[in-house]
């Protein structure tokens, strides 16, 4: 059986626990699909599947991910197949809070010693914003130019989500040699909605060109992008009230669509060029070719 240990990885929110939750309903309750092109081999079930079942559910259900950044180092390991091979995929259960911690080098030493072993990468994007800057803009001639000299105080949160992302990217390449990088830029719906089909790594290479290069440059010809929308659309939220502090609940007509899809097989997709293919191993199956 080959065997790849797998780096999935982004930052928070970049929709990892999603992707887990729906991957592993797809290729456990879907097998009806023949077009998959990866599928749950029929032996040897992951030792943590507590931890997947509760993440397909929450997919299932419409619900947010509930996720701490306390770390779990433990691995989820997928034994899958497609047919022909058997292929064991072995993922570390790292959360997207100490991936960011990589900018401060403040991450688990547990995290390290992972990816030094690791030999694919699943990196994945949900903000391409290459963000905005003063220098951007002229200055106005009215404008006092009193303190323009300071170096205001370095903040992780006032770094674009391009600059972020292409540190952590740094450091991987920095420890790993990988076998094979795929970019899956998230929330793909989202992208269809405002710009139409398009490419993803032309839509990356349009939106965020320092980013896209950066990502050539540090894994030459390693690289497949996909476009990635494991929720199937953005979930729409009853108000709260005043306060705010009321937990956030998705409406009754976005959960029945959603719930629909899911059990037509229509909801996660992912896009290799321009058009959507509703078999989301395919991320993984790039992984082993």
């Amino acid at each position: 059986m080959e065997q790849r240990k797998c780096l999935i990885a982004g930052l928070p929110e970049s929709g990892k626990s999603t992707y887990l939750g729906a991957l592993w309903n797809t290729i456990n309750f879907h097998k009806e699909k023949e077009q998959m092109k990866l599928k749950a081999a029929p032996n040897n079930p992951p030792d943590n599947v507590e931890q997947l079942m509760a993440l397909s559910t929450r997919w299932v259900n419409v619900e947010d991910m509930d996720r701490t950044s306390s770390d779990v180092p433990d691995s989820i390991s997928f034994n899958l197949t497609n047919g022909k091979e058997e292929f064991a995929l072995e993922v570390p259960d790292f959360r997207g809070e100490s991936i960011r911690q990589i900018i401060t080098r403040n991450q688990p030493k547990s995290f390290d010693e992972w990816i030094e072993t690791g030999d694919t990468l699943l990196y994945m994007i949900s903000d391409v914003s290459a963000g905005v800057f003063a220098d951007d803009y002229q200055e106005d001639e009215n404008e006092g130019s009193a303190g323009s000299d300071e170096m205001p105080d370095f903040e992780i949160k006032n770094m674009t989500p391009a600059a972020l992302n292409m540190l952590i990217l740094r450091y991987f390449s920095e420890r790993c040699r990988f076998r094979k990088v795929v970019i899956c830029l998230t929330a793909w719906d989202e992208v269809i909605k405002n710009c139409g089909k398009i490419n993803p790594a032309a839509y990356l290479m349009e939106q965020s060109p320092a980013l896209y290069n950066f990502i050539e440059f540090h894994f030459p010809n390693l690289v497949t992008y996909f476009g990635l929308s494991a929720q199937g659309e953005k979930y729409e939220y009853e108000p709260t009230g005043q306060d705010g502090n009321e937990q956030k609940k998705v409406t009754a007509e976005c959960k029945r669509r959603l719930q629909e899809k899911t059990r037509n097989g229509t909801r996660a997709f992912a896009v290799a060029d321009k058009d959507e293919n509703y078999d989301i191993t395919l991320p993984i199956a790039a992984l082993f070719e």
